[in-house]
């Protein structure tokens, strides 16, 4: 059976160990771009940048797939 209580504590812990070393060495971690809300939105090119950083790096996610959301979040 799973201890959803420490699985939690566990991912608690390691999400804040990465920050704190993302925060020590900023020149190590990828730069997510951001807005303003009520400003707009990004532009087709930043968007592309961003997704396919996102899903380009990983064996895990096939092209079709991949092409298919892109296609729906409007990035065409």
């Amino acid at each position: 059976m799973i201890d959803w209580d420490e699985h939690r504590r566990r991912m608690v812990a390691e999400t804040s160990a990465y920050i704190t070393w993302g925060l020590a060495n900023p020149g190590k971690v990828r730069w997510i771009p951001t807005k303003r809300v009520g400003e707009g939105g990004f532009s087709p090119a930043m968007q592309r940048t961003f997704w396919f950083g996102v899903f380009g790096t990983t064996q895990l996610v096939a092209g079709d797939l991949l092409r298919r959301f892109l296609s729906w979040v409007h990035l065409d």
